[in-house]
């Protein structure tokens, strides 16, 4: 009989209590009038844009975990996808014991935001895909496992590390034999991790001191509620339930400086609070939902923008880069056949 049984009828017997009521909507409706503005200009063609996205997948074997992060990006010039596509790329193995999806969210962080920094001095606009606040504040666990011993070890290297500092691969990766020095057994992966993470702030800290201006962070998903608008639901589920006239919601000024529920590690404390964004919510002609921005441009000179490039309702320079960027599982496979790795998972018993 299989489990799908029971959760169909779960479903159904769940699928009144768990729908938005009218009441709820029209009181959503009511509040948005506040905070939207309907507008629909012409589109306007940049001179050029750049969209960047990363990528992350890995296969677990018996003993070991070998993975795959990237970045890359695409040009806009005059409107129209060019030729020009950069892409930075590593791929690895790590014992179990050194694997988390931290690690490999950071280490493709760090590509990412490298790739960012190496188009932003091409364009007029750079867009990234998702929060820029989100990646400036996102706490790891490595800033408080890490002892503090070994701390200070690592932020010497890291003093190094920034000397030697490069845009084309992740710099941490030539101070593992260093670290081992100091940090043996469990201590390591937390050491390594903490290393990585101040080379992520190091980039995105480079990225937004000279290009700050320039990047347009747009995400599909948000759990922001800046406007207020429900005690449990985000801005962007209440919008999107809503039937919006194209256009955008005002601005709201999010500054770093506030956020001091979340501290940096120490090299970063200061440097990265005094950056600040406009946050809004847009939605584009011939699109179902709505997008957050993060951007220091107002919505009026980025909007037109926005909407030449729109394609139902997204900008499709950022849907371009995604297909492009995508690590696939088969082309882990096809990593897997060039490395002639023959490991096992564990589940072959299982048929997969």
């Amino acid at each position: 009989m299989g489990i799908k049984k029971f959760l169909i009828k779960t479903a159904y017997q769940k699928r009144e209590c768990l729908k938005i009521s009218r009441q709820e909507i029209k009181r959503f409706q009511e509040a948005v009038k506040e905070i939207w503005i309907h507008f629909n200009p012409e589109p306007e063609i940049p001179d050029c844009i750049s969209a960047v996205d990363g990528s992350r997948n890995r296969k677990e074997f018996a003993g070991y975990i070998l993975y795959a992060v990237g970045a890359g990006s695409v040009f806009f010039r005059k409107g129209k996808l060019s030729n020009e596509e950069n892409y930075l790329v590593d791929v690895d193995i790590l014992k179990p014991e050194e694997y988390s999806d931290a690690r490999l969210r950071i280490l493709m962080g760090i590509l990412e935001i490298k790739e960012a920094l190496k188009t932003a001095e091409k364009v007029s606009y750079v867009f990234i895909d998702g929060s820029i606040i989100g990646s400036i504040i996102r706490p790891t666990v490595f800033s408080y496992e890490i002892e503090v011993e070994i701390k200070k070890e690592v932020e010497k290297l890291f003093k190094e590390l920034v000397k030697n500092f490069s845009l084309s691969k992740i710099d941490s990766k030539n101070f593992y034999s260093k670290i081992e020095n100091f940090a043996t057994g469990k201590a390591f992966p937390v050491a390594a991790g903490y290393l990585e993470y101040l080379e992520y702030l190091y980039s995105l800290y480079l990225l937004l001191e000279n290009f700050s201006k320039k990047i347009v962070a747009i995400s599909k998903r948000s759990d922001s509620r800046n406007y207020d608008l429900d005690t449990i639901l985000p801005d962007i589920t209440v919008l999107n339930y809503l039937n919006l006239s194209v256009g955008f919601s005002k601005p709201v000024s999010l500054e770093i400086q506030k956020e001091k529920k979340f501290s940096f590690p120490k090299p970063f404390e200061k440097e990265l609070r005094k950056f600040s964004f406009k946050s809004y919510f847009v939605k584009l002609p011939k699109g179902a939902g709505v997008y957050k921005i993060e951007t220091q441009v107002e919505p009026e000179t980025l909007f037109p923008i926005l909407k030449y490039f729109s394609i139902r309702g997204y900008p499709y320079p950022l849907k371009a880069i995604h297909e492009k960027v995508k690590i696939t599982n088969k082309d882990m496979e096809d990593i897997i056949s060039i490395l002639k790795i023959k490991g096992i998972t564990g589940r072959e018993g299982l048929g997969e």
